[in-house]
């Protein structure tokens, strides 16, 4: 028989793909999810107007950054790709790798030739990122195509005067996605015809746990800064040692941690979150500011009761499946926390509500709902005439 002699260049193709496919490819494990995740090199860009091309412009992306903006914008993305014949989503971010992520391709946002290509072939732009509102606005001014705003904090409608909200240079191509009606209620100034309203998508069957998976143990804090109450986290730990306190350390602003204290534990911030809740007997949510609570229907997911401080976003999102305590009371908190202990029939009864609520809130009306209004009112609004940014702009912009 003939020797087969298999080429040395073939070799090493072959085993680069393979090393891809077992160590950038990453199933998710949880049957029930509606969106794989998978992680893997990019390098191919087919033309322009293959598909509809999208950029997000951000400060931060996961899985490097989760919070809540992050996690709700690739929430998004998840779902457009599930049509990867109609879309091409882009993200850019600062010191991003040039990787697929679920089938949305992300790069280094300094990374000039690329963010040129990109900008100057995409039909709109979205972004959460307040710090980088008006280059995006000049990109879109130039280019002739929509941008999409979205908003998820007080700190960001805050942060613009006023009546001048809409940019008059692309009014008609500019639009605005609030997180919540009660933010949307704090600008008055943005018309209704050029904003939508996008509860944070939480599909309850991505954090659902069975009850064979749980081991309760824990009142739970995710983000231990000033203004989710980390304080709090510390405070109650120390005056309820019978009862075990976990606190996960968030990806933005100064975390407030005390160690040594028995019954407090410390976790970094992680992408399993699961994990987490598995663990987790009460979420506690006692944020001064909160414009909905991604968290807290994260948590109702599998039933876990939550105790929340009363913000309007808060009580837009539980409705009547939370307990509200004050979070300048700590009596309040104790209290509730000593309720649910001692009284299982009325701990059982908030699981029920937050189980029932977190099904209510199932996104997948609202996701069509979004790409409907994406297809018939935001990509319309593209501009017939279209120019291009250069190299030298995309610097300046972005340096």
């Amino acid at each position: 028989m003939k020797d087969i002699h298999i080429p040395l260049e073939w070799m090493l193709v072959t085993g680069i793909l393979v090393a891809i496919l077992l160590f950038f490819d990453r199933p998710c494990t949880d049957k029930d999810s509606l969106f794989p995740l998978t992680i893997s090199p990019w390098t191919y860009l087919e033309p322009p107007e293959t598909r509809i091309r999208m950029l997000w412009i951000l400060h931060g992306y996961v899985p490097k950054v989760n919070a809540g903006s992050e996690v709700c914008a690739h929430t998004i993305n998840q779902f457009l790709m599930r049509k990867p014949y109609k879309y091409d989503i882009w993200v850019a971010s600062p010191g991003f790798p040039n990787i697929s992520y679920d089938g949305i391709r992300c790069f280094d946002l300094y990374d000039t030739n690329t963010l040129v290509k990109i900008a100057n072939t995409s039909s709109l732009i979205h972004s959460h990122s307040y710090v980088y509102r008006n280059q995006m606005k000049y990109i879109c001014r130039k280019r002739g195509i929509p941008f999409v705003e979205w908003v998820h904090t007080d700190n960001y409608v805050r942060s613009v005067p006023a009546n001048r909200w809409i940019d008059p240079s692309i009014q008609t191509r500019h639009w605005t996605v609030f997180n919540s009606q009660s933010l949307q209620a704090t600008r008055e100034d943005v018309p209704d015809k050029n904003s939508h309203i996008i509860h944070p998508i939480v599909d309850y069957r991505n954090y659902y746990i069975k009850d064979e998976e749980k081991k309760p143990k824990y009142v739970t804090l995710s983000n231990v800064n000033e203004n989710k109450g980390g304080h709090l986290l510390v405070s109650l730990a120390k005056a309820l040692p019978d009862l075990q306190f976990l606190g996960i350390l968030g990806g933005y602003r100064a975390q407030i941690v005390e160690h040594g204290i028995p019954n407090l534990h410390y976790i970094q911030n992680t992408t399993e979150i699961k994990d987490a809740y598995a663990q987790t007997w009460v979420q506690i949510m006692p944020s001064k500011e909160e414009t909905w609570g991604r968290t807290a229907v994260e948590a109702m997911s599998s039933g876990i009761p939550v105790i929340a401080h009363p913000t309007p976003g808060l009580q837009e999102c539980c409705g009547n499946a939370a307990i509200y305590c004050d979070r300048a009371d700590i009596s309040e908190w104790i209290s509730a926390l000593r309720h649910l202990k001692t009284d299982k029939e009325f701990y059982n009864s908030q699981a029920k509500k937050a189980y029932q609520r977190a099904r209510e809130l199932d996104p997948k009306q609202t996701l069509d709902q979004f790409e409907h209004w994406l297809q018939s009112t935001v990509l319309p609004s593209r501009a017939t005439s279209q120019k291009t940014i250069s190299s030298q702009e995309a610097v300046l912009l972005f340096r």
